[in-house]
């Protein structure tokens, strides 16, 4: 895989995959494991925005408007991140610029520079946004997703103007300065036009030279799941006359199943192709429609399987119905060979492609760190060429689960119904 790895001594991990794909492009990430997972619940807003709000004021000695006169005329970019489960940093440069980039990475680690007139600045724009936000209905329909998938969540609380006033700077700033603490738990990755010989002064230098503190911790699971049983929401937003739906069916999963992830991704993957023959070529019913599967490790096993559609409001149950249709053919009879086929030779050319890509060398190399996964499984595709309808089929008895899914609806408003919007449903 041309991969060359390091160990600091401070305890950060550095992968390095040199290419020649873009004579211009160095790409980089980097995680630990944690995340908002570890604060509490009263402290989620805070861990949430926390690099955001922090980050309002710039960095080390520059405020933002300093900081974007510093960079003018460089091509460099790094953002750091909070997520649930883990924290890192991650970006881009050229090569005339990449100490900058590193510059800016160790910044951004230890020297967050809170401005309290730049975050309230940040805080008028995000009042100003969340203040309608309710009545579109696009937001509406996607906040009744969030909040009925995470079975009414305390982190997966839409925003609103009541949740604005749990943030707080201060504590943003502590949650942040926390989270980049220990840089001795942290694993980078750099993908792109480089020499491992020409870059490890600047990885010596400025990752070699992040505090440690020698902590071990991982993420916590804060108990975030989907609704066993099937459940159905219909959302009324709106005057337009269109219609959305979307179909979610979830479960336990064997993540360290390379063949069953293979298996659930194709048969999604299929049943679109056949999905759009159906809905939009034969019963011309909608625009588009939308298959995908998604599969997590941490920090539970589960899979996601997501299928979307628009439609005219009046035709929303008999598209449904056609939709169920397919899925019993699917799960009874299976597909024609032809549209496993299709997507094999679609994945055969992506893989082609993707082994030209820095980007996707970065995210393969971080995922099989993450993963702890062998990365000769990843690169082979002799899995994939094996692929057959029955792998199809039976993927569809085994995660089409009709009896735990969930149904949701956007339908415009009533005309009778001027002053609110409501939403129906279990």
């Amino acid at each position: 895989m041309g991969v060359t790895r390091w160990t600091l001594s401070n305890g950060v991990q550095v992968t390095l995959k040199p290419t020649d794909f873009k004579n211009d492009q160095i790409l980089f990430s980097s995680y630990s494991l944690g995340g908002h997972s570890l604060v509490d619940d009263a402290d989620y807003m805070a861990a949430n925005t926390a690099t955001s709000s922090v980050t309002q004021g710039g960095i080390g000695n520059f405020g933002q408007i300093e900081l974007g006169k510093w960079l003018t005329g460089k091509v460099v970019s790094v953002s750091p991140y909070i997520s649930q489960l883990d924290e890192g940093v991650s970006g881009s440069a050229s090569p005339e610029d990449v100490e900058t980039m590193f510059q800016l990475i160790y910044a951004y680690v230890t020297a967050p520079r809170p401005d309290t007139s730049a975050y309230a600045s940040y805080m008028t724009r995000l009042h100003a946004a969340i203040e309608n936000r309710s009545s579109q209905p696009e937001v509406a329909y996607s906040d009744t997703i969030q909040v009925t998938m995470s079975q009414h969540h305390h982190r997966a609380r839409p925003w609103t103007l009541e949740l604005l006033e749990e943030m707080d700077l201060e504590r943003s700033t502590a949650i942040y300065r926390d989270r980049f603490a220990n840089a001795g738990d942290f694993h980078f990755y750099f993908v792109g036009n480089f020499t491992p010989e020409d870059i490890e002064p600047l990885v010596t230098l400025y990752l070699g030279g992040l505090p440690s503190t020698g902590r071990q911790e991982t993420w916590r699971d804060i108990d975030m799941d989907p609704p066993d049983e099937i459940v159905e929401k219909t959302v009324r937003r709106g005057v337009e006359s269109k219609a959305r739906t979307r179909l979610v069916f979830t479960g336990n999963f064997d993540f360290e199943n390379r063949r069953d992830r293979l298996h659930i991704e194709t048969m999604a993957e299929a049943f679109q192709i056949k999905l759009r023959e159906i809905l939009r070529e034969d019963m011309g019913g909608t625009y588009g429609v939308g298959v995908r599967a998604s599969t997590n490790h941490y920090p539970d096993e589960t899979y996601r399987i997501t299928i979307n559609f628009g439609c005219d409001p009046e035709r929303v149950e008999e598209l449904t119905e056609a939709v169920f249709v397919q899925i019993d053919s699917v799960r009874d009879v299976g597909l024609d060979s032809t549209y496993v086929d299709k997507v094999k030779e679609i994945r055969r050319r992506e893989h082609e492609v993707n082994l030209k890509e820095n980007g996707w060398w970065l995210s393969v190399l971080e995922w099989v760190d993450y993963h702890d996964v062998d990365p000769a499984v990843i690169l082979d595709e002799s899995i994939v060429e094996a692929l057959t309808p029955e792998d199809v089929q039976v993927a569809a008895e085994r995660w089409f689960d009709k009896s735990r899914y969930a149904r949701f609806v956007l339908l415009p408003q009533p005309e009778d119904e001027t002053e609110t919007a409501t939403e129906d449903g279990s």
